[in-house]
């Protein structure tokens, strides 16, 4: 299994997806997106390399049920989760983000 980074911007687009469910469907509702993003963590990790390439080095999954998807990448032996992105927003911003956050370094 490889070890697992979390880039400090995820946590600051979770933080910003649970304010949102907090306010639309009560504090149980943004805990269970934060509970579903961190479930995802360890099956990323332990399954790093069997997931398809989205965006150039970029693979991602589900926060199922909800409608949020988080992308990662492989780095010599980590995993970097470079992003947590509502799907329904504009691929196009989503290519950008990933592009900035991916300094190559992390």
């Amino acid at each position: 299994m490889k070890q697992t980074r979390v880039l400090p911007e995820v946590w600051d687009d979770l933080d910003e997806a649970v304010e949102w469910y907090d306010q639309q469907g009560g504090k149980e509702v943004g805990d269970k997106l934060a509970a579903a993003f961190d479930a995802q963590l360890e099956p990323i990790a332990a399954q790093a390399g069997i997931h398809r390439l989205i965006y150039k080095q970029f693979s991602r999954v589900f926060a199922k049920p909800f409608p949020y998807a988080i992308y990662f990448r492989i780095k010599d032996d980590w995993v970097v989760v470079t992003l947590l992105w509502h799907t329904a927003r504009n691929p196009e911003g989503l290519r950008t983000t990933l592009s900035e956050r991916d300094s190559g370094n992390q």
